[in-house]
């Protein structure tokens, strides 16, 4: 019996793992065949703003869920390895994510209030610089892809209207429209940690708290960049949604 139990618990494991795995690889399948415009993806903009951590929820929720599930399987109870998994889970999933990970960086590496005010000066202007690139890529994009969304708009009830191709083109849109946001999506993660820590920033010294000032106006200057990015390719999306051509 013990060894059935056990049996549940790795096929239980065996399975999150393929599933997490998929999961992980979501991103970069879902419009295979359409690639996106290589303004967003090739050179610098490849290694930019490319990395969710939201991929730290997979590894987290699959340690969280094997041990959940080892802990049912040794109880000898199948029903305490799909809770332990589930419960596990979900805990490593909120390991992965909501427990402050810039922050947690931050104190692990840095031991005064200052250095962590250095260290956040430095990510907080290379973000910002970073933004800026992202930024001038996706605007280009957005423009070319507006007026292709119009061009289209306009003929599709012509007569002769080459619908394969207009379909090529919507699927190109489609496609840069989801690298847009995944990209504005990690920029929003960062955005999310650098205020956790600016909160969590306590001194009594007059020149941190002049540092801490500055770092809360640079913060507020890169979320509203990435506000007004993200109403663009909002924007792009709502077009490319009134567009059906049946």
């Amino acid at each position: 019996m013990a060894n059935k139990f056990k049996r549940s618990a790795t096929c239980l494991l065996v399975s999150m793992t393929l599933l997490l795995g998929g999961c992980a690889n979501t991103g970069s399948s879902l419009l295979s065949g359409t690639k996106p415009d290589p303004r967003l993806t090739s050179g610098e903009q490849s290694k930019l703003f490319s990395s969710s951590a939201a991929q730290g929820c997979g590894v987290g929720a699959l340690t969280g869920a094997g041990l959940g599930a080892l802990a049912g399987a040794l109880a000898g109870d199948s029903k305490k390895v799909l809770i332990g998994a589930a419960a596990g889970g979900a805990a490593g999933c909120a390991a992965g994510i909501a427990t402050n990970y810039y922050l947690d960086s931050l104190k692990k590496d840095y031991a005064t209030t200052a250095d962590r005010l250095q260290a956040m000066d430095k990510d907080i202007s290379k973000d910002t610089a970073d933004v800026a690139k992202t930024s001038a890529a996706m605007k280009e994009v957005i423009s070319d892809n507006h007026a292709a969304l119009t061009k289209i708009s306009l003929q599709k009830d012509n007569a002769g209207f080459d619908k394969a191709s207009a379909n090529k083109e919507l699927a190109q849109v489609d496609t840069n429209i989801k690298v847009m946001k995944d990209k504005i999506k990690v920029m929003k993660e960062k955005t999310a940690g650098y205020k956790v820590a600016l909160q969590d920033q306590k001194t009594d010294n007059a020149a941190d708290k002049g540092k801490l000032k500055t770092l809360n106006t640079e913060y507020s200057q890169l979320n509203g960049q990435i506000t007004a990015l993200e109403s663009e390719a909002n924007g792009l999306y709502s077009q490319r949604q009134a567009i059906s051509l049946g």
